[in-house]
């Protein structure tokens, strides 16, 4: 009897620590997918392509919700890679992960934008050199270890909020930007 018991008890305990390593696992995958993500929106556009297929399908489509609520953004590898230019105006432009969950084929993580509103030779949004922050989510489709639909989400109002609030002489450029005229 007390050897059932014992055994009973050694098979509930592997069980409960084989479903805490296979969740642990699920989340390494997720964190590890968004990790290439993040490393992907860090780098240049020489290696953006290098790492392309370790990050993306071929057949990709991304969303950024807040620049084009319904349309994909960009389909396919080479719309894609064509956006990865666009940081390059961001003086010190770093993408981070934050937290991140995967279930079967699909998942999310947090993503955090920091930047300075171009200065110098870099344009950004209005130039000021201001740093600005944009905190987002990136909701995915998984085929593999790979990222085969993304649809990012953020409040991007908050980078004219913030460029205005360090720099009142850029008012007719956020206005701009808000798609608001000046009179």
């Amino acid at each position: 009897m007390k050897r059932t018991i014992v055994v009973t008890v050694l098979c509930v305990a592997m069980m409960l620590m084989g479903a805490h390593a296979r969740a642990q696992a699920l989340q390494s995958r997720c964190a590890q997918i968004g990790q290439k993500w993040v490393d992907f929106w860090n780098s240049n556009v020489q290696d953006a392509t290098a790492m392309f297929s370790d990050v993306f399908t071929d057949d990709i489509v991304y969303f950024d919700i807040p620049t084009s609520p319904t349309q994909p953004l960009a389909q396919g590898r080479d719309q894609l890679l064509a956006i990865v230019p666009f940081f390059a105006g961001f003086p010190n432009s770093r993408f981070e992960l934050g937290r991140s969950a995967c279930q079967g084929q699909q998942g999310f993580f947090e993503w955090t934008w920091s930047a300075e509103d171009g200065g110098g030779d870099k344009q950004g949004f209005c130039g000021t050199g201001k740093p600005f922050t944009l905190r987002g989510v990136a909701v995915i489709e998984i085929q593999g270890n790979r990222i085969s639909r993304d649809a990012d989400y953020s409040d991007s109002a908050t980078i004219p909020k913030q460029l205005l609030m360090e720099d009142p002489n850029s008012r007719s450029c956020v206005a701009g930007l808000l798609g608001l005229s000046e009179e």
